[in-house]
């Protein structure tokens, strides 16, 4: 059993910016991560889109982290220095993984699926085994922008015909840019695609649910292509050899970029991390439009194949649709995490607490709720 705790570097944010000033604005791949763990260890099939976004950079001497094992600390740390996000939006992200699919008695999480390296958790009380952030329901969902939902076939592997409709998006929308005419995502592309995705996978799948949690999840994945995957600008720090810095570039989610993203799994060559920290703020002000701009309610499909809208959560998690996707998130953690003692529960308590904090971040949202959903699903 290991306690969940920041790196000594991660007491505070005041200190962790501190120590970040090296990373802001490092080339990727750079001399000291020259690689993903993705070219690697990782197995492909196991790399979620989640996992790209955030978890596939750590040094690579960090071996159980390339084996698809990862602590609590390790993701936050590495989604800061790989894509510079900024700590709460990292640490909430891993929270929700811990939680909904991890181990936080011992502090491990599988990045991809089930792995004999991540135990059940004590007395099974959330089933046999610890499915990994793969496994369908809790947090991965339906209406990928590149994985199948799980009732219609593969939702692990990287599926090419989905992406390639996704470019037909760009194609209809997308900025000119270097690469030539239509090959720089923005807003109204990312609009495109969701509503695509929604569309076919509600008529496709009858047990599609698009429930107020997985539409904050899949509207802030896809929000990522503009605040994080989008090139930064040139790096003083990291030199040809020529001694000169590498160009910079404007911040621009281009089609070679994201291909490289999702279709390869592979950083980008030259590409820059966000100049700037990403904040939640930064990237909900993104998904905000998105779900402005998408008239679909959260809801499921019925037994007859009709998406019906769910009902209203009770106050104060109907203020705002940030926090019905708390308290809906809340529904999907197993309830039997309340009931445990020792370091458990304060990994439990920590974990729980972030959630709060970044949830609380919207006004209205001023009531913890703590997890009250089925185990062993």
């Amino acid at each position: 059993m290991l306690p969940i705790r920041l790196s000594p570097q991660v007491q505070t944010i005041n200190v962790v910016h501190a120590v970040r000033d090296h990373w802001v604005h490092n080339r990727i791949p750079c001399i000291s991560h020259c690689i993903s763990c993705y070219e690697y260890a990782c197995e492909p099939r196991l790399c979620s889109e989640k996992v790209m976004a955030y978890t596939s950079f750590l040094s690579l001497d960090d071996s159980e982290f390339c084996s698809g094992i990862a602590s609590f600390e390790e993701i936050v740390l590495a989604s800061m220095e790989a894509f510079n996000l900024e700590l709460f939006l990292s640490a909430n992200m891993a929270a929700n993984n811990m939680l909904t699919r991890g181990n936080p008695f011992i502090n491990k999480v599988s990045i991809g699926g089930v792995s004999p390296l991540v135990p059940p958790l004590p007395g099974k009380i959330d089933g046999p085994v610890t499915g990994g952030i793969a496994k369908h329901g809790r947090f991965e969902g339906d209406a990928s922008m590149t994985r199948a939902d799980a009732f219609i076939g593969d939702n692990r592997d990287f599926q090419d015909i989905l992406y390639d409709l996704d470019l037909l998006q760009l194609g209809k929308f997308g900025d000119d840019g270097p690469d030539g005419p239509s090959t720089v995502f923005n807003l109204e592309t990312i609009i495109g695609i969701k509503k695509q995705n929604i569309m076919m996978d509600q008529a496709a799948n009858p047990e599609f649910q698009f429930t107020a949690r997985r539409m904050a999840s899949a509207y802030n994945e896809a929000s990522f292509i503009l605040n994080v995957f989008a090139n930064g600008r040139k790096s003083t720090q990291c030199l040809k050899g020529d001694g000169k810095p590498f160009p910079g570039t404007t911040k621009e989610a281009t089609l070679p970029i994201i291909g490289s993203f999702f279709r390869n799994q592979t950083f980008p060559p030259n590409w820059f991390r966000a100049a700037s920290p990403v904040t939640g703020a930064i990237n909900g002000a993104t998904a905000s439009q998105l779900l402005a701009a998408i008239p679909t309610p959260p809801g499921r499909n019925n037994a007859q194949g009709v998406f019906v809208a769910d009902p209203a959560p009770p106050p104060p998690f109907n203020s705002s649709f940030n926090c019905f996707a708390y308290w809906d998130q809340a529904g999907s953690i197993p309830g039997v995490l309340v009931n445990t003692t020792g370091i458990f529960e304060k990994n439990v308590e920590l974990l729980t607490g972030i959630q709060f904090t970044v949830a609380s971040g919207t006004a209205g949202c001023d009531q913890q709720i703590l997890p009250y959903g089925a185990a062993d699903v």
